[in-house]
């Protein structure tokens, strides 16, 4: 039961956003009563709360297979982000929802989050970066700048109704990779 209502919240959070969503709601949506939510879960901000865990250990999993697969730190990067994309538009919109509600948590769950975060999420990929800048194969630049640069870059599509380009077919995610590893310019630029 505590999966099926970790699902449901999930489903209605990223459709309604946190504030939008009551625990009545979420109980009604489980076929369960409001105490019966309560004896699985103290509130919306523990429900808030380990989704987000569990979202970041889903990405530290795509992060360490990518990390593994070896080769450039392009190439790194490059399977991590196809990995990202590879998740349902539903499950990539846990990001979004965590970068709007995070204020929800509770304090210390906040800093929980924030050290989790940056623990399975910011630093792996700071460090591709970092590891691409040591071997020269990138241009020498802040990694944590470069990783807030393709963050910004994916996020929209982490919309779980976004526009046109939110299913983020292969060729889109190749485009978005290509601009952001070699940019805009033409070779004779």
């Amino acid at each position: 039961m505590r999966e099926r209502i970790l699902s449901v919240a999930t489903s209605l959070f990223v459709e309604r956003g946190y504030d939008g969503v009551a625990m009545r709601e979420i109980s009604d949506a489980c076929g369960i009563t409001k105490a019966a939510l309560y004896y699985h879960f103290t509130g919306k901000a523990e429900l808030l709360s380990e989704i987000f865990t569990a979202y970041l250990d889903e990405i530290s999993v795509v992060i360490s297979a990518g990390v593994a697969g070896g080769g450039t730190a392009e190439a790194q990067l490059r399977r991590v982000v196809r990995g990202m994309f590879d998740a349902p538009v539903e499950r990539r919109a846990i990001l979004r929802l965590a970068m709007h509600d995070v204020g929800s948590l509770e304090t210390e769950q906040r800093a929980t989050f924030g050290q989790v975060y940056r623990q399975k999420f910011i630093g792996p990929l700071q460090q591709i970066v970092a590891d691409g800048v040591a071997s020269g194969e990138f241009v020498p630049k802040d990694p944590e700048l470069v990783v807030w640069i393709l963050l910004g870059m994916v996020y929209p599509f982490f919309a779980p109704s976004g526009g046109t380009h939110a299913t983020a077919e292969s060729t889109t995610v190749d485009d978005l990779l290509d601009i952001f590893c070699h940019g805009l310019a033409g070779t004779d630029a």
